[in-house]
């Protein structure tokens, strides 16, 4: 099974509408691929599930969670050699917590650009995640 792991700073908001969208493109193609989540500085978000705005796009793409009530998880919580690719989702906020992460050193990660609210409004960058998505969609069924 090729895994991939997309990874934001709290798990609620970029990251498990990621892996929401990852999971229903793969299972509309019937590809042999999944996508699990995790967080960076989960900290007070322990207690807590996908952000509503994730959850109204969701919706609006027609796609129903599967993980939508479990709790955030911290990185450091997973066995990352279980994932081929692990996708932090914005580099510039990310990169700093990564090169921090002494379980992360020598573990190879993808950077996207997908900013984080109140920076930039979930009305561009969540449907600019979905095209990326999309596209990462297309690139791991030429490789399965």
């Amino acid at each position: 099974m090729h895994k991939v792991l997309f990874v934001c700073t709290a798990n609620i908001f970029r990251s498990r509408f990621s892996e929401e969208v990852y999971n229903h493109l793969a299972n509309q193609k019937n590809l042999p691929t999944s996508a699990f989540s995790a967080g960076l500085k989960v900290g007070a978000y322990l207690t807590r599930t996908i952000y509503k705005p994730a959850l109204d796009k969701l919706k609006l793409f027609k796609i129903k969670p599967l993980r939508g009530n479990d709790l955030s998880i911290h990185i450091n919580e997973l066995t990352l050699s279980d994932y081929k690719k692990i996708i932090c989702l914005d580099k510039n906020e990310h990169k700093p917590m990564v090169e921090q992460n002494i379980k992360l050193k020598n573990i190879k990660v993808e950077y996207w650009d997908i900013i984080d609210e109140p920076m930039l409004s979930s009305n561009i960058s969540l449907p600019k995640c979905y095209i990326k998505i999309e596209e990462l969609i297309k690139q791991v069924s030429k490789e399965l």
